[in-house]
């Protein structure tokens, strides 16, 4: 029976870096299963789970700091949780917005929706430039998970006033 564990690693971007950590969980007998990689500034951020037989999760964790101090990154491992049925069934939503920067926009957001309990499965935010004057423009795309005893009506009028608010363009649909 395979076991799972999650990978972190963070550390100076540089090509062959993806291929190094790769090439680590295979020579291990580990196997990547999902992962969320990207350049954040000139740091390499990975995130990762690991599957493999007891025995290969153990060489990868007894070969961590060699990985580390080998591929020069800051890398940890966390074991899995284990999947099972959720206490709550939930709904996948998309919630994407645009708005001029400002402090606060990611805190605002998360902060309604934790108050409905509804979990953000993943979430990404850059800022780009306005088209004629360049202003940065805040862009948002979450990935939510929301409980099936949520209203959707009020989902949608509170992420709407919070929204409304800061003056963000938003949209939310069901995947």
């Amino acid at each position: 029976m395979n076991e799972r564990t999650v990978l972190t690693a963070i550390g100076e971007d540089r090509p062959g870096l993806v291929e190094e950590v790769s090439e680590f969980v295979f020579a291990r007998g580990g196997s990547i299963e999902n992962s969320r990689m990207a350049n954040m500034q000139g740091q390499f951020a990975i995130v990762m789970v690991i599957s493999g037989t007891r025995p290969a999760i153990d060489r990868i964790t007894a070969d961590l700091e060699l990985l580390s101090l080998e591929a020069g990154i800051h890398a940890r491992l966390t074991p899995a949780a284990r999947v099972g049925v959720e206490a709550t069934p939930r709904l996948p939503y998309r919630l994407t917005g645009r708005a001029l920067d400002q402090s606060g926009l990611v805190h605002q957001v998360a902060n309604l929706l934790r108050s409905l309990n509804v979990n953000i499965e993943s979430m990404e935010t850059e800022l780009e430039a306005a088209p004629v004057t360049g202003a940065p423009i805040f862009v948002m795309n979450l990935v939510i998970a929301v409980p099936h005893d949520t209203p959707i009506q009020k989902l949608r009028d509170e992420v709407a006033a919070v929204c409304d608010s800061l003056n963000i363009d938003w949209r939310l649909e069901l995947l």
